[in-house]
């Protein structure tokens, strides 16, 4: 992402960091950030620690109907979870029956996540300094909290 100007605010919308597949990719988002975040700027990106896919769920299809009379269907068919590299990959198989017509696909969805302290740590790696860690409603989020967000300026912006 090389955009040509900066912005007083960068929100990434629903946890969509934790898509980032490990920290050295991470720490690249953060410093094109830090780049295109305005000094006296803010960012604010959400997080959640994953729980693991139980057994149970696998091979569960979840179908819908929609507004054209297709048949949407979605089936987690395998997952692997390494807590220790902070990464679960879920196998997903959708398929769409849309009358005699059925289109199959599968698809591994990745999810690596943070703690809070290895999160801050990679933002300052990049140049950028923690404000605040949040809950959902606003207030300072617990330590142990798998829902999170952060806020995040730049390390040479004033403190506010």
């Amino acid at each position: 992402m090389d955009l040509a100007t900066t912005y007083r605010t960068i929100f990434l919308a629903g946890p969509t960091f934790n898509l980032i597949v490990d920290d050295a990719t991470a720490v690249r988002a953060f410093e094109r950030i830090r780049r295109h975040l305005d000094p006296a700027g803010a960012a604010l990106i959400p997080l959640f620690i994953p729980d693991a896919v139980p057994e149970r769920h696998l091979g569960f299809t979840r179908e819908h109907i929609d507004e054209r009379g297709r048949i949407l269907r979605v089936t987690a068919t395998a997952t692997e979870r390494d807590d220790s590299a902070r990464r679960q990959v879920t196998v997903l198989r959708y398929e769409v029956i849309d009358g005699g017509i059925s289109q199959v696909v599968e698809r591994p969805w990745l999810l690596h996540w943070h703690t809070q302290s290895g999160f801050a740590n990679l933002a300052v790696e990049a140049g950028l300094r923690v404000e605040a860690v949040l809950a959902a409603d606003g207030s300072p989020a617990a330590l142990d909290a798998t829902e999170f967000g952060f806020v995040l300026r730049r390390a040479d912006a004033p403190a506010t």
